[in-house]
């Protein structure tokens, strides 16, 4: 039996598209996480950068560039493919 397929694309996007909206910390958090840190599985990465969509959602959401919204759409739509019940 095999998960569904990850694919980080989306988040590597999202990054570039904060860093371009000006929010290059939040940018650093989510690149951080991608890159800086050994995940045991590519599932518990993806829950991790779900959770920091979500506080990144909650705290600047309504200031996103349309270009970052489709993003971060994406971005979520990749995190709920792993975790179908992740709440958002």
């Amino acid at each position: 039996m095999s998960g569904p397929v990850i694919s980080y694309a989306p988040f590597e996007e999202l990054i570039a598209s904060l860093r371009a909206d000006g929010l290059a910390g939040h940018a650093d958090r989510l690149h951080r996480l991608l890159h800086g840190v050994a995940w045991t599985t590519g599932s518990e990465l993806i829950g991790e950068l779900g959770q920091a969509l979500k506080d990144l959602a909650r705290d600047h959401g309504n200031s996103f560039s349309d270009s970052t919204r489709v993003r971060m759409k994406a971005a979520f739509e990749m995190a709920t493919r792993v975790w179908p019940d992740f709440p958002r």
